[in-house]
């Protein structure tokens, strides 16, 4: 009798450590969504950007004027920033991007030529870095020896 009552002790003992454990378990899936929740939500700042159409929809939503055709070329976003990488991310934490989440990935660039940027005579460019349809980066850049590179958003 005593033996029988020991071992339905343990068996309730392992029962209650089993559902501790599963209980444990539940609650790490529930506080570390799956891969492609994390995925949608890490990407919130970003807007659609199917292609070069959209690009010069979202300059002109911020008051850039662009020309007809931008050039466009795949860049790689390297998987270890220097301090050059680290400042113009900082430009685009600034308007609401970060490049960071893309480290070592291969990104669609697009460079549209602005024609109404004020006190500028030899011009300006902006660069829209895209990935898998979403445009995750841009930034405004002068044409001449020794300008300036800012954000392209006008937040």
């Amino acid at each position: 009798m005593v033996t029988l009552s020991l071992r339905l002790r343990k068996r309730n003992l392992l029962a209650g450590l089993a559902a501790a454990a599963a209980l444990a378990a539940g609650v790490t899936l529930w506080t570390s969504p799956p891969a492609a929740v994390a995925t949608f939500l890490r990407r919130g700042g970003e807007v659609p950007c199917a292609g070069s159409e959209d690009g010069a929809q979202w300059l002109l939503s911020q008051g850039w004027e662009t020309g007809d055709s931008p050039a466009q070329m795949e860049v790689l976003i390297p998987a270890k920033f220097d301090q050059i990488y680290e400042s113009y991310n900082d430009i685009q934490k600034g308007q609401g991007f970060d490049i960071a989440k893309y480290r070592g990935e291969t990104v669609t660039k697009y460079t549209y030529l602005v024609k109404n940027y004020p006190g500028e005579p030899d011009g300006v460019a902006a660069n829209l870095l895209v990935y898998n349809g979403r445009l995750i980066g841009a930034d405004l850049c002068s044409l001449e020896l020794g300008g300036f590179l800012k954000a392209a958003s006008k937040k």
